[in-house]
């Protein structure tokens, strides 16, 4: 049995040789699991920073240096649309609003829930966070043992994001359902998009009628151009919030939570100093990436890095390489809590970063004190009963663990 689940060194198959890595990368190969994805992207980053490599219809550039990756950020509306902004289609009949929306709707799309999930709100909502993650870790504390994504990560994040929402306590587990089958490869047929969309035309008509403090009825009476958003756009919009308003938070916390259960002394240091934990959380978000990417579509023929991109070329954004690239951070193989500066991208970059990410950031900083605080001794039951999945997010979606509680 392997002493640990995390272990980068580990063979990648053909990813490991640099020249099928040029003509070949494949962001969703089972060979990149246990962090070999960051070694392959960091490869990519010194080596390669942008690649042409087959796949995916008619191939796709792939971009993995920090510096490339800030150029097309920061073209985007201009040489690269929005849209898609995945590999995998969800099954959706029109761009997701905001992610998939460009310059000039894009701004005032996002400005509509930009106030309650600002950091001050969601500071303010923390003593809700803490009392959600307690209430959970009540259920399995005295067991000494715990499946951590079933158990806490995915229902914590499903019950805050759905609470902000606005949805009824009785919908939110057929609403959960809904959203991993959309961004865990069961959507070809577009049956989860379909389902969403009904749900949520029939919630914004109940909000018209009585509406709340909660981002639903936000939606239902914003304005963009002077205009109210159209039934359409309220539903695209709810279509990506729900799964990117809790899964990709359950996943990054799946992730951080088998660092610190394959570290004993990072769980000393951090139950001793807590105050160095949202530190601590940037710092394995930049290490691990949980949100490995997004793509863009190029709409002007452009150049990068000395490549000639076509109109309709695919782009992949690797922001795993921009995270572990040499040129930007020092000894990005090491794991270093207090990392300053530490300018990663795992929450995306300039007008695209996520507008959630604060929320993210509170939830994920609760889960940690209170598992600390409640916690001692936290260890992986097997490494090799840990399941990883693969996807644009990356999740541990079978954590399995061990520990003693405190008193």
């Amino acid at each position: 049995m392997p002493d640990r689940y995390w272990d980068p060194e580990v063979p990648a198959d053909d990813h490991d040789d640099l020249g099928h890595l040029r003509e070949h990368f494949d962001p969703l190969s089972r060979s990149l699991t246990r962090g070999r994805y960051t070694r392959v992207s960091r490869t990519m980053a010194r080596e390669c920073p942008v690649i042409h490599s087959d796949g995916f219809g008619d191939g796709v550039w792939t971009v993995s240096g920090y510096e490339q990756l800030v150029a097309v950020h920061r073209d985007e509306g201009t040489a690269y649309s929005n849209f898609p902004v995945l590999l995998q289609n969800f099954g959706q009949v029109r761009p997701m609003i905001p992610m998939e929306s460009d310059p000039p709707l894009h701004r005032q799309y996002k400005q509509i829930i930009a106030a309650p999930l600002s950091r001050g709100v969601q500071t303010g909502r923390e003593p809700y966070y803490r009392d959600l993650v307690r209430r959970h870790l009540q259920a399995f504390l005295d067991d000494g043992h715990a499946e951590l994504f079933e158990q806490l990560c995915t229902p914590v994040t499903v019950h805050a994001l759905m609470d902000t929402l606005g949805i009824p306590d009785d919908d939110r587990e057929r609403l959960a359902a809904l959203a991993i089958r959309l961004v865990r490869g069961d959507a070809e047929d577009g049956t989860p998009a379909t389902e969403i969309y009904e749900y949520f035309a029939g919630l914004a008509q109940a909000k018209r009628t009585e509406p709340g403090q909660d981002i639903v009825s936000l939606l239902c009476t914003a304005t963009v151009d002077g205009r109210p958003l159209t039934e359409s756009e309220i539903l695209d919009y709810c279509l990506i919030l729900l799964p990117a308003g809790f899964e990709t938070t359950a996943s990054s916390m799946s992730f951080m939570f088998l660092m610190l259960a394959e570290d004993p002394e990072l769980q000393q240091t951090l139950r001793a100093e807590p105050d160095r934990i949202p530190a601590a959380l940037e710092e394995m978000m930049r290490y691990v990436t949980p949100t490995r990417s997004h793509t863009r579509t190029v709409v002007a023929d452009t150049t990068l890095d000395g490549h000639d991109l076509r109109d309709g070329d695919r782009v992949h954004l690797n922001w795993v390489g921009a995270n572990h690239d040499p040129a930007v951070f020092e000894r990005p193989d090491e794991l270093r809590i207090d990392r300053s500066p530490n300018r990663h991208m795992s929450y995306g970059y300039g007008a695209h970063t996520c507008v959630g990410l604060h929320m993210a950031r509170a939830e994920m900083k609760i889960a940690f004190e209170e598992v600390l605080a409640a916690m001692a001794d936290i260890r992986l039951t097997d490494p090799e009963a840990v399941v990883e999945d693969v996807g644009t997010t990356w999740a541990i979606t079978h954590l399995p663990v061990t520990f003693t509680r405190r008193t």
